[in-house]
């Protein structure tokens, strides 16, 4: 008889993800659309008020951070949902609180400190890619545990080590209390071009309250659907259809993992990105000669691009062995195009949000250069051909 129980209990948790995988399939569409909707557009100020700050961050959590710190969140959040049986009332929802809380302080902190030593917290392409693949593994953990269907993968679910918590509060505790509050500052650092843009404007502010509001306001403007996200967890979790809830919010979150954790291999060029020139070439059969956005001056070759929603022309075609100049224009850009990666020359760039910046290659001989977004999500190449 226990036998059969644990049988059909099994195939029953089987039989939701029937349920799942569509709900799952259509927040992933759903999230797609949004990215390809070109939300950022909408934003268009020749100056960064508050205001436009809080909208940036409504817009950031609508569209690519979704899939860092969105996807962070709903695993996290499910998870203290899943394993908080039997708690009640604000014990069951402290540690969704205090994530919030962390993060919002946070940024006005940092943001403040920016402003006062009028420096980005830009990392470097190593930095980013540990960052990001030591994110995107606990993302997928914490995914593969709400499918409820390996459970010899919960042994792998990251907790605080007792070593740190032994001599002052209990584990469980401590898990509850520190850990959500250090999740929601380390956002702040993750490779969100939104995020990244705002902190570059706060570069410029060189002021503490000024750069610390500005963030603030941001972290606001991206709380409403953070918080639903997070707090939607709880609110079904004693429902009949739970299983379904945290199957359907494990295939997101394994699939939004997947996604940050290609994106980090593109950027630290573990593995290649799109040849989209070797593309143009074969189906467009364009000419060797330099693209019209590359021009000369006093012996160097400028080669300019616009950043916003990507990057235009995607592909451009210069000379080589030729000292060269990538100039890049932005406008009202606050999206990954606001930050610059070329892996194979170990370049980490931030850019103004409207303006021109320029990055100085070394000469090179016949070669494609490739580069991408700070999250790896629009390429672009330089052909560089005799």
């Amino acid at each position: 008889m226990p036998c059969e129980h644990c049988v059909e209990k099994k195939e029953k948790n089987w039989r939701e993800f029937r349920i799942a995988v569509p709900i799952a399939l259509s927040f992933i569409l759903f999230f797609i659309f949004l990215q390809k909707l070109g939300l950022v557009n909408l934003i268009n100020t020749s100056h960064v008020t508050y205001g436009t700050a809080f909208m940036v961050g409504v817009i950031a959590s609508l569209s690519s951070c979704m899939a860092v710190i969105g996807g962070l969140l709903l695993s996290m959040s499910a998870t203290f949902a899943a394993t908080s049986q039997g708690l009640r009332g604000a014990s069951r929802v402290k540690p969704i609180m205090l994530f919030h809380s962390g993060r919002i302080v946070s940024f006005f902190i940092l943001g403040g400190v920016i402003g006062i030593i009028g420096s980005a917290f830009t990392l470097n392409i190593s930095t980013t890619f540990i960052l990001d693949f030591f994110i995107g593994l606990v993302m997928i953990i914490l995914g593969i545990n709400l499918l409820d269907i390996f459970h010899f993968t919960k042994k792998f679910q990251p907790t605080m080590p007792k070593f740190l918590s032994k001599h002052a509060l209990g584990v469980s505790k401590l898990n509850h209390t520190l850990t959500p509050v250090l999740v929601g500052i380390a956002t702040f650092f993750l490779p969100c071009g939104f995020t990244q843009s705002m902190q570059i404007y706060t570069l410029s502010t060189g002021n503490f309250m000024q750069g610390g509001l500005t963030m603030l306001a941001f972290a606001l403007g991206t709380l409403p659907v953070l918080a639903l996200i997070s707090f939607s967890s709880f609110s079904i979790q004693n429902s009949a259809k739970a299983g379904v809830f945290f199957k359907s919010a494990g295939i997101i979150v394994i699939v939004f993992a997947l996604f940050n954790l290609i994106n980090s291999l593109k950027v630290a060029d573990l593995i290649p990105l799109q040849n989209t020139a070797a593309v143009a070439n074969y189906s467009q059969n364009y000419s060797p000669a330099p693209t019209s956005n590359v021009t000369f001056e006093d012996g160097k070759q400028i080669i300019e691009i616009n950043a916003k929603g990507g990057f235009l022309p995607r592909v451009s075609v210069a000379k080589a062995d030729m000292l060269t100049i990538l100039r890049f224009n932005t406008s009202n850009t606050f999206d990954c195009s606001s930050s610059v990666r070329i892996p194979s020359l170990n370049i980490s760039q931030s850019l103004p949000q409207s303006g021109l910046i320029d990055i100085k290659l070394p000469s090179s001989g016949e070669s494609i250069l490739k580069g991408t977004c700070g999250m790896g999500m629009y390429p672009f190449e330089i052909d560089f051909q005799g």
